[in-house]
């Protein structure tokens, strides 16, 4: 059941960035290689530690508004969490159990100053992870793909 996922997670992926490959030829590079992450960057963060029991990291994503949440260990970032996978590691490990038991996204590690045609291109290259924008070493950022998508077909 989980290579089916993932097969047709990574189908989907791989017809989004066809999808913004078309817009960004259209658009052209310069377009994209002009635009920093920080003028797109899904801003509202709240991270969350590997340590934190899942029922509670549950609770952050119900009642806010984040799709994601960045994972840190001793305040480094390794990773992003969505509600499948902490319905994944609730249903494999219980909701006592740490984060660190439910699986994530890897992360591909951005500046604010970062052009998007950048990022584009690094998220090409892991197409599973989400794009977490660093601060002076502080996550300050996200960029995910819908997001990415959402701001081109605007332009």
């Amino acid at each position: 059941m989980h290579r089916m996922m993932r097969r047709k997670l990574a189908a989907v992926v791989d017809a989004t960035m066809r999808c913004l490959s078309r817009v960004a030829r259209r658009l052209g590079g310069p377009a994209l290689a002009t635009v920093p992450v920080s003028a797109v960057m899904l801003s509202r963060l709240v991270t969350v530690s590997a340590e934190q029991p899942i029922e509670d990291v549950v609770q952050l994503l119900v009642g806010g508004r984040h799709a994601q949440l960045p994972v840190l260990v001793d305040g480094t970032p390794v990773g992003v969490v969505t509600r499948a996978d902490l319905a994944t590691g609730l249903r494999e490990s219980g909701p006592h159990a740490p984060l660190a038991a439910a699986p994530r996204h890897d992360v591909v590690m951005v500046a604010p100053s970062d052009s998007l045609s950048d990022v584009f291109h690094r998220l090409q290259e892991a197409p599973e992870a989400v794009a977490l924008v660093v601060d002076r070493g502080e996550p300050v950022g996200l960029l995910t793909y819908d997001h990415l998508v959402e701001y081109i077909e605007a332009a």
